[in-house]
């Protein structure tokens, strides 16, 4: 059978490996996916850093507990003088002259295991709570890296769209220009698909400033010192998880105080124990200063000491009652975010749904609207539509490409708020 401080321990050193072997992990400098992007910000993190780093400190405050339990040395020294001037002074009954001391106690509690297991409990307990709000800080720096990834994806996105319509304008200016020269259009008509085109050209500019804006950002977040041009890959969307019910990691907060509120009341109740404790000391003692008397006044004593709670003024019922409040504190949040989480999961589900509907109906409009735009394209050639027209065409493809990119972003983004609520 393992004992709760041996185990203590050893789970300590566990995650304290463990953290030490995250940070050795190597991380790309130049991340271009989601996972790379989140490996770097987590490893980043001075505040998850910091969550390690006060769990290693829990394993430390383990360790001093179990010193304290062990016999405590403590050595005295002392030089008092009472001297007595024509009758007056103190009693020599009292002071004898004076106090020459240099002693050397022990003392250590006796049959305190109960009271160990439970620090050690308390100990255990405030680790557990700091791993679990170190994933709780965890969760959430994924989900606002997350987050500005599928932005910066999206803006990325709409610059390479705005390229390739302007890839196909210019294409489609040569094609104008032998026109106008031929006589089927006029020079007045061209001047608006050229000014169109330039527009686009400027749009082209804008998207690609907004994308490196959020690239930056995003790097930003990130902790990462890279500052080149690049192109970030396309997300991977998650699994559709079940929602997670008492063992989540938001949930499990309120779990590990309803265990810290049993030791506090454990402790309380082992507070009012009776405490028996052992005492020697070794050294030297005398009342006077004088050589041979001090070289007699060496020796030792040892006993017991008792200590029995009397009457403490009603502060362990008042202790009671302050737990009682707390139990019911933590109920209630509880409560509420279990009530919130069910209901945020079960309209995400609905979104998700939606959004696939929104994604498919776009896409087929999309792929119209393509086809509208390659037909127009063709009766351009032959001057049986105008130029207006076909501009028209182009920007309804526009239109629709923008809203297929900002629909799909919703949409993981709504993926990924599902798969957060079920960590």
């Amino acid at each position: 059978m393992i004992c709760w401080p041996a185990l203590s321990t050893v789970a300590a050193l566990l995650i304290l490996l463990g953290i030490q072997g995250e940070a050795r992990a190597q991380t790309p400098a130049s991340p271009r996916d989601l996972d790379a992007f989140l490996q770097v910000a987590r490893a980043n993190s001075p505040l998850l850093a910091d969550y390690a780093g006060q769990v290693r400190q829990t394993r430390l405050d383990s360790l001093r507990r179990r010193a304290q339990q062990r016999p405590q040395l403590a050595g005295t020294a002392a030089v008092v003088a009472a001297p007595t001037v024509r009758g007056y002074g103190y009693d020599e009954a009292v002071s004898n002259g004076g106090n020459y001391a240099a002693v050397v106690t022990a003392t250590q509690p006796l049959f305190n295991r109960p009271v160990l297991q439970n620090d050690f409990r308390i100990l255990e307990n405030q680790g557990q709570v700091l791993r679990n709000t170190g994933r709780l800080s965890a969760l959430d720096l994924r989900r606002s890296i997350t987050d500005q990834f599928l932005t910066a994806y999206a803006a990325q996105q709409q610059w390479s769209f705005s390229q390739a319509l302007l890839r196909q304008l210019r294409q489609q200016d040569e094609v104008l220009r032998q026109l106008v020269n031929g006589g089927i259009f006029k020079q007045t008509q061209y001047l608006t698909y050229y000014l169109s085109m330039r527009s686009q050209e400027v749009a082209v500019q804008q998207s690609q400033l907004v994308y490196r804006r959020e690239l930056g950002v995003l790097r930003f977040l990130s902790g990462v010192s890279d500052t080149a041009f690049a192109l970030l890959e396309a997300p991977t969307p998650p699994t559709h998880r079940a929602l997670a019910g008492l063992s989540a990691v938001a949930q499990r907060q309120y779990t590990l105080d309803s265990l810290r509120l049993q030791l506090d009341r454990r402790a309380i109740d082992l507070g009012y124990r009776p405490q028996l404790s052992w005492v020697a000391d070794a050294g030297l003692q005398s009342s006077s200063p004088m050589p041979l008397r001090l070289a007699r006044s060496f020796g030792v004593s040892a006993g017991l000491m008792l200590s029995v709670p009397v009457f403490d003024g009603h502060q362990r019922q008042i202790a009671y009652d302050r737990l009682k409040v707390a139990e019911e504190i933590r109920r209630g949040y509880r409560r509420f975010l279990t009530t919130q989480r069910g209901q945020q999961y079960n309209q995400l589900e609905g979104l998700v749904q939606a959004s696939n509907q929104l994604s498919a109906t776009l896409r087929q409009q999309l792929k119209v609207a393509e086809a509208l735009v390659k037909a127009g394209r063709q009766q351009l050639a032959t001057g049986d539509i105008s130029i207006l027209d076909y501009l028209q065409l182009v920007n309804s493809y526009r239109a629709f490409q923008f809203n297929l990119t900002q629909a799909e972003t919703e949409r993981l983004r709504t993926l990924y708020a599902i798969d957060y609520l079920g960590e």
